[in-house]
C-alpha cells in the first residue's frame, strides 16, 4: 500500500519543491476539491447526548471574550486588551499541523552580558491541538526519508519533536471560520533564549532568573506572510553583582522579536555543497537508501538569485538581495559601511549578475522594525566595552534558501582602534558567547566569528606603529583614511557570511612577504580570513593596510554558491559545480575553515592559521616582532607628550605583546605540523590529503622560538619605560581599578605567560605521537623529538654552559621548563608516548651533570645558587619517584 502525503513534513517537501506529490496523491486532492460540501446538521438534528451523561459547561462565544481588544490581523490574527494585560491568538483549522517558521532576535539586551540585535535560533514549527489546549512544537526535520520508503514510518515512530510551549484554548470555536483563540503567554513570554539557565551554568556568580509575572507583550505586527511579536522579559537577581550598563544591578530587561512566516514557495532549487569549498550548510540524514557513501545531504545556504535576463551575460537579478542601513550608524560611516556591503558586487558581476546587492538607507521615520524578517539590516549597537560586529543569517531548514540577515555592529569598535581598553576590561557579550561555544539553541552555535575582536586590537598596534613613525596626532584626515579602510574590510567580512561564505584561514597565504608592498592587488586571498593589519617593517614599502578588494578565493566561492546555470547548457549542474570545485588545488584558491585552525597541537596545519600574512609566516612574524620593538623603542619619544596621562604609555606597551602571543602559537604550530589539503581524487595537479611539514621547516621554527622566545636576550624592553606604565586611576563603571591586582606593570607575569605557550605546546602527547608518526611515514629526514627536547633544553638553561648568573626571568622560565619535565617523568599526562617520558628523564640526568658543574666551577651569586640547588634536589626526588612509577 502506497504511503500518503499526510503529514505536514512531507507537504512542506512538497511546498518547497523538493518532492513531487504522487499522482495518486494529486488525483485525490483534485477529488476534494471538486466534491461539494455537505449540508452541515443543524443544532436541532442533532443527536441528543444520553441522559446519563452530564452535559459539558457551555463556552463563552468567540465575540464576547475579543469584545473590547484590539485586532492586529495577518497570518496569524492577535487579540490584545493592554488595559487589561490580556492577549490572544487566533488560529484558524487549516493552520494546525501545517509548517511555519519561527526567528527569534534579541531586540534589545543588557549591554553586558547578553547584546541587542543579537540572531538567536530559527527552526519550522507546527501548532498542534491537544485537547483544550494548543501545542507550540519545533519540527524535527532533520532526517528524513521519501514519502514512498516503508522506513519513513520508522522515522516517524523513532523520532520526536520537541515541545516549545504550549497555550489553553479559550471560549468556543469562531462561527464561521471555526478559528480558536489561544492564550500565548505561555508560548512566547518565556525565557527563549535560555539567560537563565547560562547564568546558572557557567556564568554562576552573578545569577539572575527570569520574572515571568513582571514579563508581557510588546508591539505585535501582522501582515500576509508574517506575524511579528515583541515580548519584554524581565531578568531578576537576589545576588547582584557586577553589570556596570544596568541602572540598578538587581534586575535588567531584555525584548526578544518573534518572526512567524509561511514557508516561502519560490521555485527554489537547493544546490549540493562540496568539501572544497567554504559553505555554511543546511543538512539533513536521508533514510531512504542505505546503499549511499554517506546518509548526509548537504545544501549550500545561498539566497535565491535568478537573472531577470536569462539569455544575457550580463543582467540584473530578477530580486537583489537588499541591504537596509539602520539609522543609528553614525552619519560619518554610512559611506564606508555601503561600500564594505557592495564590495561583493564585483564578484556576482564576473558570473553574469549586475548589482546583485544593493544598499538602502532606512529613514529615521521608518514605520518598520528592523527585527522583521522581510529587511535585511546593518545595525550600529551600544554594548559598552565591546568592540566587535558579526553577521548571521537564517536559512529554510528544508533547502538552505537564506531568507534573512542581519549584521550588528558595536559603537565601541571603532574607538578601540585607537584608544584600547585596559587588559582587564569585561569581554564583550560573554552570554551569548557562552551560548555559541556551548552550542545552545544554535545547531551551527560552534561557527563563531570573533574576527573584530582581534582586528581592533590589531588596528590598534598598527595605528600605534603607524602614528609613532610620522609623528601623527591620534585623528585628522589620515586616521579617518586608516578607519575608513577598517570599516570596509570589516562589513565585507560580515556580509560574506550572511552571503552563506564560511572562514578562509589559509586565505593570507598566497602572496609573498615581499609582495604585500604592492597596494595594487589583494594582498590576501580572501577578505573571509581573519587578515592582520598589513604594516610594513621599518624600510620596506607600504601596501594597504586593509583588505579592502575581493581576493581571488572570494570569487571562487561566489561562482560554486551562485553561478547560474546557462539556458542552453547541455551540462547538469553537478557536473558544472564538479568542473568549479576541482580546481581546488590552485595555490590562489587556498581554503582553510574554522575546524582546522585550532591552536595548539589539533592544528595540525600551521598554513590554516588566523592572523598570519604572506607565504612565509616566520618571516612576517620576526617583522612583527620587530614591530612591536620598535613601537616600544619609540613609546618615550612619540607618546610622553606635555600633559598627557601616563596610561597611554601602558596601552602601547600592551600593544606590543599582543605581536608576541600571535607569533608565538602559531609558529609552534610548524613543529609536528602538517599540511592537510582537501582535493578529491583526480583534481587537476591534486595533492595527498596530508604532506607533513619539511622537517627544515619545523627546525626553521624551532629556532625562531628559542632565539626571540626563550633565549637570554629575548623581549629586548628598554628598562626607562617600567616607571612609567601606569595603570589608570579614573574610576569607572565596572569598577576596574577595584578588580586590578596589581597597581604597577606585572611584567614578569606577563613574559612567563608569553613563555609557557610554546612549552606547552611541545610537551603536549597529541603533538609528540605526532611527531613519533612522522618518523614512519616520512623518511630518513625528520626532526625528531630527542631534537626537540634537546634544543629545548640548551635555550633554557644556556647560563649553565657560560658559567654565568641566572635572571628573575630567565629562573621563572627554567621553573616551568623543569616542572614540565618532571611531570612527564613523575605523573606523565594520558597518551605521553613512553619515548617522551624516557626523553624527559635524560633530560633530568643531563641538567643534573650540567648544574654540578655549573655549581663547582663558577662564581655565582645567590639567587643563582639557591635557584641551581633547589633545581638539583627536584630532579633528584623526580628521577627517583619515576623509578618508583615504572616499576609499579
Amino acid at each position: 500500500m502506497r504511503r500518503m502525503l499526510r503529514s505536514p513534513f512531507l507537504a512542506a517537501l512538497v511546498a518547497c519543491g523538493l518532492i513531487a506529490a504522487s499522482p495518486a496523491d494529486a488525483a485525490r486532492t483534485q477529488k476534494k476539491k471538486e466534491e461539494p460540501k455537505q449540508e452541515e446538521k443543524a443544532p436541532a438534528e442533532e443527536e441528543k447526548a444520553p441522559a446519563d451523561k452530564p452535559k459539558k459547561p457551555e463556552e463563552k462565544p468567540f465575540s464576547e471574550i475579543i469584545d473590547g481588544f484590539e485586532k492586529v490581523e495577518g497570518l496569524f490574527t492577535f487579540w490584545r486588551d493592554d488595559d487589561e494585560g490580556k492577549a490572544y491568538i487566533e488560529i484558524k483549522p487549516e493552520q494546525f499541523d501545517t509548517i511555519y517558521l519561527a526567528s527569534i532576535t534579541r531586540s534589545a539586551g543588557d549591554g553586558w552580558w547578553f547584546d541587542s540585535s543579537a540572531m538567536l535560533n530559527e527552526f519550522p514549527f507546527v501548532f498542534t491541538r491537544v485537547g483544550k489546549t494548543v501545542q507550540w512544537l519545533h519540527k524535527n526535520v532533520y532526517f528524513r526519508a521519501d514519502p514512498e520508503a516503508a522506513i519513513g514510518r520508522a522515522l516517524d515512530r523513532g523520532l520526536s519533536d520537541s515541545l516549545m510551549g504550549v497555550g489553553k484554548i479559550t471560549g468556543a470555536p469562531h462561527p464561521e471560520t471555526g478559528a480558536l483563540l489561544v492564550d500565548p503567554s505561555d508560548m512566547f513570554v518565556q525565557d527563549i533564549a535560555m539567560v537563565g539557565y547560562i547564568f546558572r551554568e557557567f556564568i554562576k556568580q552573578p545569577s539572575y532568573n527570569f520574572d515571568k509575572a513582571n514579563s508581557y507583550f510588546g508591539a505585535v505586527k501582522s501582515f500576509p506572510q508574517n506575524t511579528e511579536i515583541d515580548v519584554v522579559l524581565h531578568f531578576q537577581s537576589g545576588n547582584p553583582q557586577g553589570g556596570a550598563t544596568l541602572a540598578d544591578s538587581r534586575a535588567f530587561r531584555h525584548i526578544y522579536h518573534y518572526s512567524l512566516s509561511t514557508l516561502p514557495s519560490t521555485g527554489y532549487k537547493p544546490r549540493l555543497a562540496d568539501d572544497r569549498v567554504g559553505h555554511f550548510l543546511t543538512m539533513y540524514q536521508d533514510f531512504t537508501s542505505q546503499l549511499q557513501d554517506t546518509p548526509y545531504v548537504r545544501y549550500v545556504n545561498r539566497w535565491q538569485l535568478d537573472k531577470a535576463e536569462p539569455k544575457f551575460g550580463q543582467s540584473k537579478p530578477r530580486q537583489p538581495i537588499v541591504f537596509w542601513l539602520e539609522n543609528t550608524i553614525p552619519v560619518e560611516h554610512r559611506e564606508a559601511v555601503r561600500d564594505g556591503v557592495l564590495l561583493w558586487n564585483d564578484a556576482f558581476a564576473k558570473i553574469g549578475f549586475k548589482d546583485a546587492i544593493e544598499v538602502r538607507q532606512m529613514p529615521d521615520d521608518a514605520d518598520w522594525d528592523p527585527a522583521d524578517v522581510r529587511y535585511n539590516v546593518v545595525r550600529w549597537m551600544v554594548q559598552p566595552g565591546a568592540g566587535y560586529a558579526v553577521g548571521p543569517s537564517r536559512t529554510n531548514p528544508f533547502t538552505g534558501q537564506i531568507y534573512d540577515a542581519d549584521i550588528r555592529v558595536s559603537a565601541d569598535m571603532l574607538r578601540f582602534v585607537y584608544q584600547e581598553f585596559e587588559e582587564f576590561a569585561q569581554p564583550s557579550a560573554i552570554g551569548d558567547r557562552i551560548a555559541a561555544e556551548q552550542g545552545v539553541l544554535r545547531r551551527d552555535g560552534r561557527a563563531l566569528c570573533d574576527f573584530q575582536e582581534g582586528l581592533r586590537r590589531q588596528a590598534a598596534f598598527a595605528w600605534s606603529v603607524v602614528a609613532a613613525r610620522s609623528d601623527m596626532a591620534a585623528g585628522g584626515a589620515a586616521l579617518e583614511e586608516f578607519l575608513r579602510q577598517f570599516i570596509i574590510e570589516v562589513i565585507a567580512h560580515e556580509v560574506g557570511h550572511t552571503l552563506g561564505f564560511r572562514h578562509n584561514f589559509k586565505a593570507s597565504t598566497i602572496r609573498s612577504v615581499d609582495a604585500l608592498g604592492n597596494g595594487a592587488q589583494a594582498h590576501t586571498g580572501s577578505v573571509m580570513d581573519y587578515n592582520p593589519v598589513n604594516v610594513a617593517p621599518k624600510g620596506q614599502p607600504q601596501g594597504a593596510y586593509y583588505q579592502t578588494v575581493l581576493g581571488p578565493y572570494d570569487y571562487w566561492v561566489v561562482e560554486y554558491a551562485y553561478k547560474p546555470m546557462p539556458p542552453d547548457s547541455s551540462q547538469s549542474e553537478k557536473a558544472m559545480l564538479e568542473q568549479i570545485a576541482s580546481r581546488a588545488a590552485d595555490p590562489m584558491l587556498a581554503y582553510g575553515t574554522d575546524e582546522d585552525a585550532w591552536f595548539g597541537p589539533r592544528g595540525m596545519d600551521p598554513t590554516a592559521t588566523r592572523w598570519d600574512l604572506g607565504d612565509d609566516s616566520m618571516e612576517y612574524y620576526r617583522g612583527r616582532i620587530g614591530l612591536a620593538e620598535e613601537l616600544w623603542a619609540s613609546i618615550e619619544a612619540k607618546f610622553e607628550k606635555q600633559g598627557e596621562q601616563y596610561q597611554k604609555l601602558r596601552r602601547v606597551f600592551n600593544q606590543g605583546f599582543g605581536e608576541y602571543f600571535g607569533s608565538v602559537m602559531n609558529v609552534a604550530k610548524y613543529i609536528g605540523g602538517v599540511y592537510h589539503h582537501r582535493d578529491h581524487i583526480g583534481d587537476p595537479n591534486g595533492r595527498l590529503p596530508y604532506q607533513p611539514v619539511p622537517a627544515a621547516r619545523q627546525r626553521q621554527a624551532l629556532d625562531f622560538l628559542t632565539s626571540e622566545v626563550l633565549a637570554p636576550d629575548a623581549f629586548r624592553i628598554p628598562s626607562s619605560l617600567m616607571n612609567k606604565l601606569a595603570a589608570e586611576r579614573m574610576w569607572d563603571f565596572s569598577g576596574a581599578i577595584w578588580e586590578t591586582p596589581r597597581n604597577d606593570y606585572p611584567l614578569h607575569e606577563r613574559i612567563w605567560r608569553i613563555q609557557s605557550m610554546p612549552l606547552d605546546h611541545l610537551y603536549d602527547p597529541l603533538l609528540q605521537q605526532r611527531m613519533l608518526d612522522i618518523e614512519l611515514r616520512d623518511g630518513a629526514d625528520v626532526l625528531t623529538l630527542p631534537e626537540v627536547f634537546t634544543g629545548l633544553r640548551s635555550a633554557i638553561w644556556a647560563e649553565l654552559d657560560a658559567g654565568s648568573n641566572i635572571t628573575s626571568l630567565r629562573r621563572g622560565l627554567q621553573r616551568m621548563h623543569l616542572d614540565r619535565l618532571v611531570a612527564t617523568v613523575v605523573k606523565p599526562a594520558p597518551g605521553t608516548p613512553e619515548d617522551a617520558c624516557a626523553l624527559a628523564r635524560a633530560d633530568l640526568k643531563a641538567l643534573q651533570a650540567q648544574i654540578a658543574s655549573a655549581v663547582a666551577g663558577g662564581s655565582l651569586d645567590a639567587y643563582t645558587r639557591a635557584h641551581l640547588d633547589e633545581t638539583a634536589a627536584v630532579i633528584e626526588a623526580a628521577l627517583e619517584a619515576g623509578i618508583e612509577r615504572q616499576l609499579g
